[in-house]
C-alpha cells in the first residue's frame, strides 16, 4: 500500500490528518505544498485545489475527516466524536485558516 499526503504544515486540516497517520502508525510520503509544481500535482488530483488530499494506491481521498476515517477508523468511534470534529472544523479551524491564508 502506497500512501501520499498532500498538505501544508500551517494548515490545521493537514495537522488533523498528520495526527491520525502518526497515531495509527500508517507509513506515508509527505508531499508539502510549498511550490508551483506541488500545487500543480495537487490540482491534477483534486481540481478544487483544497488540502489535504491523501492518495492511497492512486486513488485520491479528500477532506480531512474522510481521510481520518479512511486511515484510522478507530479514531472516530461515535457520533459525538463526529459532531465535535465538525464543530471544530466549521467554527474554529475555518476562521483560523482564513487568517493563515491572508
Amino acid at each position: 500500500m502506497s500512501i501520499e499526503l498532500f498538505g501544508h504544515p500551517f494548515s490545521s486540516y493537514t495537522q488533523k490528518v498528520l495526527t491520525a497517520l502518526y497515531e495509527s502508525a500508517t507509513p506515508f510520503t509527505w508531499r508539502v505544498l510549498d511550490n508551483a509544481e506541488a500545487w500543480g500535482e495537487l490540482a491534477s488530483l483534486w481540481p478544487v485545489k483544497l488540502m489535504p488530499v491523501l492518495v492511497d494506491d492512486g486513488t485520491p481521498v479528500i477532506e480531512s475527516s474522510i481521510i481520518i476515517e479512511h486511515v484510522a477508523p478507530r479514531l472516530v468511534p461515535s457520533l459525538q466524536v463526529r459532531l465535535l470534529d465538525r464543530f471544530f472544523d466549521l467554527y474554529v479551524h475555518l476562521p483560523m485558516q482564513k487568517i493563515v491564508g491572508d
